[in-house]
């Protein structure tokens, strides 16, 4: 493993914190004490500023002792330099190595007796008992006492989609579908209907409406504190995701614990759902996909480690749930990710959900990373982001050059794909690969025609030091890199990416909106065939037809203010833009739609699953909140919050329905609870959803009908 791995990412921002003030304070003060963490069996390297003599590390000049003071059994060497100490053979424990002035070669008066506080940790690669995963974790306990110590000293002395069929038709479903990423694989939502009934999350209730006839039939509360988050219909049977927080223990140290559950319902009655089972795992609720009969459950789940300081015995295994009952996972359940770089579980349950009242809830658990999904017929994906740069003293640490050490001038990241085998209800991890960036969401990755294509940001795209590419890889099956687009849109990041057929659309962004066309065909050799230009970017790009591309984000403007040495960058309205590929040598935008100015915003910019389809009229629509510049710069004024619906097909897009509630006199600002959520079509008529209310449409003249609150 390597050893920089060891460092979550959740210190990440703190370590950035406390390096960049250490650059302040150690640099001004030449006594420093420093810490470090290693794995049994690696060596540890310190660089110095100055050089030291050979002779000092047999003279007594340099020293390595334990917590008693005495002298520890450990094998000491230098570079030809003079400048490099590197310590191996220390076995688990903690130490401190003691550089005193008369090691270096060239005395000065500003040199003092020098120390590092060095820890070495059992390194864990296979989990074979309880103990092994304590010290697995006992790892990350040592990590965190080292940054606070760390910062402690420091202030004492001064942060796929292959989605290659089109929704442009001339049929389609009788009601609404989610807008799901993958055809043939659901995910779960907020609101939902099967052609009868409205099924909707209202805070801590799912309402469940009559569409006829407009009436509520039934408020169904899941549980006391229970706040749904997911769901999902089969056949007659209501699925509900949600997270639940259990306290486990109060005496003598409080714990508690996140808890993932499955409710699963008879809802052949629909005004009276009956429970028939419920399942779950423990952690926070990732995602559920459902492919066919089965159904998927992914979450992530940090266990209280640090509570083994004071209590050895605290139980870091995950559990899962099948009604009242819970069973602790045994150890041979856990799976280790290969280079586990995190104190964090990804949790992955299955059932077949034909006979959720008998079927086997099948639990994996694989210990080390969480991340983006993205999950393909055969196989889920999680994109893993690891980071690099922010602690080089993990490695290599300087004394007396703090800032070319240890201060992230750079921000080298890289991410980790594992690829899991699903099979029915088996859950099995078969590949794991690496690429240099991060991932935006699940629309960076795609599988097609056995290979994976994933699209990633490498560096930061903001600030004086802004060194961004942009990069898309292609895999094997067994997550092994084929072929590449390197360094992209430097000093952008993408915003959006989608894949249709053979072809990569990438979305990137600083100043302007890059359009890349990339033909993945020969998957050795793929090539960027087009770019284009224009002001703005797209948050979300979904396929009209073959050839073109709806986009939804935003208008921008770019201005220089006084004082910036770099151009600013502001969100205007709301942006559509209808994307011609069909020369994909020069693609253009065929037409661009604005709505309302700064401050106008839709959940469709960041969540997929809010974008309404009808691919009968070829209708797109979404929730939008618009406001409006004033004469007064800083000031906007609040014009009404609903839903727009756009006829959109390779000719244009034209607008069908402004369904807008004006704002009232003296209304500055939308209320929250009347903020469509999700648009919905049962037949001929149409449905806008909030947490306050649904309200139904005729879909032809789009008039308002009825109106039932919560």
């Amino acid at each position: 493993m390597n050893k920089g791995k060891l460092f979550g990412m959740a210190l990440v921002a703190s370590l950035v914190a406390v390096l960049a003030l250490g650059y302040f304070m150690l640099a001004k003060n030449t006594e420093v004490q420093a810490t470090g963490i290693l794995f049994e069996g690696e060596t540890y390297s310190i660089t110095l500023k100055q050089p030291i003599t050979e002779k000092s590390l047999t003279d007594g000049s340099i020293l390595v002792v334990d917590e008693n003071d005495k002298s520890a059994k450990a094998k000491l060497s230098v570079d030809k330099a003079g400048t490099t100490i590197s310590v191996d053979g220390l076995s688990v424990g903690k130490y401190t190595l003691q550089i005193k002035q008369t090691a270096y070669a060239k005395k000065a008066k500003s040199q003092q007796e020098q120390s590092v506080a060095l820890e070495v940790v059992r390194k864990v690669e296979k989990l074979t008992s309880t103990e092994d995963l304590k010290d697995y974790f006992r790892a990350f306990v040592a990590q965190e006492n080292a940054a606070s110590s760390l910062s402690n000293d420091m202030v004492k002395e001064e942060s796929a989609m292959s989605m290659e069929k089109s929704d442009l038709s001339s049929g389609g479903p009788s009601y609404s579908t989610t807008n799901n990423q993958v055809e043939g694989i659901e995910e779960g939502d907020i609101t939902i209907t099967d052609g009868q009934s409205i099924y909707t999350i209202v805070d801590n209730k799912v309402v469940i409406v009559d569409a006829k006839n407009l009436q509520v039939m039934k408020r169904l509360k899941i549980g006391k504190d229970i706040y749904p988050t997911h769901l999902m219909l089969h056949d007659q049977t209501l699925i509900v995701g949600y997270t639940k927080y259990v306290e486990t223990q109060r005496e003598p140290h409080y714990d508690g614990k996140s808890v993932t559950k499955i409710a699963f319902y008879d809802v052949k009655d629909a005004k009276n759902p009956t429970l028939v089972r419920e399942v779950g795992h423990d952690g926070d609720i990732t995602s559920i996909r459902k492919a066919g009969n089965y159904l998927y459950v992914v979450s992530s789940r940090m266990p209280n480690y640090w509570l083994l300081q004071e209590t050895p015995d605290v139980e870091l295994r995950p559990s899962t749930y099948d009604g009242e009952k819970e069973t602790v996972m045994s150890v041979d359940k856990i799976r280790m990710f290969p280079e586990s770089n995190e104190p964090n579980y990804l949790i992955v349950s299955a059932i077949d959900v034909s006979n959720v009242k008998s079927n086997a809830w099948k639990t994996e658990s694989f210990l080390g990373n969480s991340g983006q999904l993205y999950m393909s017929e055969n196989a889920i994906y999680i994109a893993s982001m690891n980071h690099y740069g922010f602690w080089a003293g993990i490695e290599r640490t300087s004394l007396d050059d703090t800032v070319s050490s240890t201060m992230p001038a750079r921000q080298n990241n890289e991410t980790t794909i594992y690829k899991i085998l699903i099979d029915k209800t088996a859950v099995k991890m078969t590949a794991q690969g690496k690429v240099p960036g991060s991932v935006l969401n699940q629309f960076s990755m795609d599988e097609h025609d056995g290979h994976v294509r994933i699209a990633t940001t490498e560096g930061s795209a903001w600030g004086t030091t802004a060194n961004s590419k942009n990069h898309l890889f292609i895999l094997d099956e067994n997550l092994k890199q084929v072929g590449a687009v390197n360094d992209m849109a430097k000093g952008e990041r993408i915003y959006s990416a989608r894949f249709m057929g053979d072809k990569a659309y990438l979305v990137t962004f600083k100043e302007t909106d890059p359009l890349f066309v990339i033909d993945t065909k020969n998957p050795t050799a793929p090539k960027v065939l087009g770019e284009l230009k224009i002001p703005g970017f797209s948050n979300y790009l979904h396929p009209i037809g073959e050839n073109h591309l709806l986009g939804i984000g935003y208008d921008t403007e770019v201005k220089m203010e006084e004082g910036s040495k770099e151009p600013v960058v502001y969100t205007n309205g709301m942006k559509l833009s209808l994307f011609d590929v069909t020369d994909f040598n020069k693609p253009k935008e065929q037409q661009a739609v604005v709505i309302g100015g700064r401050g106008t915003s839709s959940p469709v910019q960041y969540d997929h699953k809010a974008l309404f389809r009808d691919p009968r009229q070829n209708y797109y629509g979404f929730p939008v909140t618009i406001y409006s510049p004033t004469d007064e710069e800083e000031q906007l004024k609040y014009e009404g919050t609903g839903a727009h619906i756009y006829k959109v097909t390779p000719k244009g897009i034209e607008l069908v329905a402004d369904m807008i509630e004006k704002a009232r006199p003296g209304e500055q600002y939308e209320d929250s609870y009347n903020v469509v959520q999700r648009l919905l079509y049962i037949d001929d008529e149409l449905f806008t959803v909030s947490r306050s209310k649904v309200t139904s449409f005729n879909g032809k003249t789009f008039e308002k009908q009825q109106m039932v609150g919560f």
